[in-house]
């Protein structure tokens, strides 16, 4: 654009920005309408906002302004619509307001008529009444008659009272006696009634709950103070003479929630303290108290959590009650043994299948348990899910056949792994012919050192040569581990 087109342009931006701001009354300001308003909006206002504005009725063409036109056509339109004065009489006719006059002057004989129709049915309707009042009077003759016959009667019903009151007197005497009966019988109830209520009063929510691990029993202690008890129904003594009952005793119920599953009942009982002890496979918990009285029972406390810690296995002696699979198949020692193999708390496969049961390596008695005659045989434990195990020894037991003592271990690997698949040695040992005794189901604990110690899931005996008679038969009746089970819930 050169500069011509310039001075050409800029001018007309500013007249139209000029005409933009200007402001003018409207055009109806004569007859009322004040407002004030943009020159450009004068025709948007006078066609749809101005209430100044004179408009033509749709029914009568006259001219109205807008803001009466509801108003005109409600009450001095003439042609509204309009009902004839005779409506009442009978006179169905509607015409427009203006019309009314001529029709009603018009309409004067039918409207006489209708008159004359109306006078006719009210004269009827007194001839009526007048024939009801008549047989009203008569039946107040009859009733004139009922009632000295009743007065008769009444004379009778005096009498008959009179015997009544004595009767009453009588019966008078004979509730006094009943009721001296009664107020023994409602000491009696009173005393029921305060019994109910022990049974029926709720106990306060237990406070003050506590959990807390106790490395020295290896459980959680758990205690919380007493539950008050709002006061119950005393017995009057002078509606009883009974003692008063025996107050009904408070008793605990402590649960164990775990996400997922349903609560578990770990103490019932009037103390306010009480052990548990963590299943191997939990290692936090939430508790809640709920204090029990007769019948009914409070809210639960608040809840609180504790959480186990690190589990230590410490070796005594060989096969003792202190390593990890004891401790599994006693669910943390709290329940009689059971192999946790057959159980299903952990899993024991092996390389082949030949004598006895895979479960039986883990057993805590000796058996005939072995694979078939190949190289590399194995036995494998997987703890399960959640558990992770750094072991510092562990202990061997050899199958119990009296002619399997040349069929012992001599070149073995303990190797773990987190996943099954991937295996680090933990242990190893070649061509160690003493390594166990030469006798059936001998036994030895060997320690794994600290620099190649690492937590798993999965361990694995793997025979990396043959026997002492040149077997490949892995004869395994015992297996226990000592270390520590590491605190979590997931790998």
């Amino acid at each position: 654009m050169n500069a011509d087109d310039d001075t050409r342009l800029f001018p007309a931006r500013m007249a139209q920005r000029f005409v933009e701001k200007l402001r003018c009354r409207c055009p109806n300001k004569g007859i009322g309408c004040e407002a004030i308003i943009r020159v450009l909006d004068v025709e948007h206002h006078l066609g749809s906002e101005c209430e100044w504005r004179e408009e033509e009725c749709d029914q009568c063409h006259q001219r109205v302004r807008r803001a009466q036109m509801g108003r005109h056509k409600d009450t001095t339109c003439a042609r509204k619509p309009m009902a004839c004065g005779f409506a009442g009489l009978g006179c169905e006719t509607c015409c427009p307001q203006g019309d009314l006059a001529a029709h009603e002057r018009d309409g004067v004989v039918a409207h006489v008529g209708l008159l004359m129709q109306r006078l006719a049915a009210t004269s009827a309707d007194l001839t009526r009444t007048r024939e009801e009042l008549a047989a009203t009077r008569a039946d107040l003759d009859q009733t004139k008659t009922d009632l000295a016959q009743t007065k008769t009667q009444l004379a009778g019903t005096s009498a008959d009272l009179t015997r009544t009151r004595e009767e009453l007197a009588q019966t008078q005497h004979n509730l006094a006696e009943q009721t001296a009966d009664l107020v023994g019988t409602k000491g009696q109830l009173d005393e029921v009634r305060a019994r109910l209520d022990q049974f029926l009063t709720t106990p306060a929510v237990p406070e003050g709950l506590q959990a807390s691990w106790d490395p020295t029993v290896a459980q959680t202690i758990i205690s919380w103070q007493p539950a008050t008890v709002p006061a119950a129904r005393v017995v009057p003594a002078a509606a009883c003479a009974a003692p008063q009952p025996a107050p009904v005793p408070v008793r605990y119920r402590v649960e164990a929630m775990r996400d997922g599953q349903s609560p578990a009942v770990v103490y019932t009982g009037p103390e306010c303290r009480c052990t548990w002890a963590f299943p191997p496979d939990q290692v936090e918990a939430r508790f809640v108290v709920v204090a029990v009285r007769g019948l009914v029972e409070s809210e639960p406390s608040a809840p609180v959590s504790c959480t186990r810690p690190d589990i230590v296995f410490t070796y005594q002696h060989d096969m003792d009650e202190q390593g990890l699979f004891y401790y599994l198949g006693t669910q943390g020692r709290t329940q009689p043994w059971q192999n946790p193999a057959q159980a299903g708390w952990v899993t024991v496969t092996r390389s082949s299948e030949s004598t006895g049961n895979v479960s039986d390596a883990l057993g805590r008695q000796p058996c005939n348990n072995f694979t078939d005659n190949l190289p590399n045989s194995w036995y494998q434990v997987d703890l399960g899910a959640g558990r992770l195990f750094a072991p510092t020894r562990y202990t061997l037991r050899h199958s119990n056949g009296p002619s399997y003592a040349e069929a012992r271990l001599q070149s073995w690997r303990l190797e773990g792994s987190l996943d099954g698949a991937s295996w680090r040695t933990l242990d190893e040992h070649t061509n160690e012919p003493n390594s166990l005794p030469a006798r059936p189901d001998a036994m030895a604990t060997f320690t794994v050192a600290p620099a190649q110690a690492f937590p798993a899931r999965h361990f694995r005996v793997l025979m990396t040569g043959t026997s002492p008679r040149g077997w490949h038969h892995l004869m395994l009746s015992g297996l226990e581990m000592y270390g520590t089970l590491i605190r979590q819930q997931q790998q």
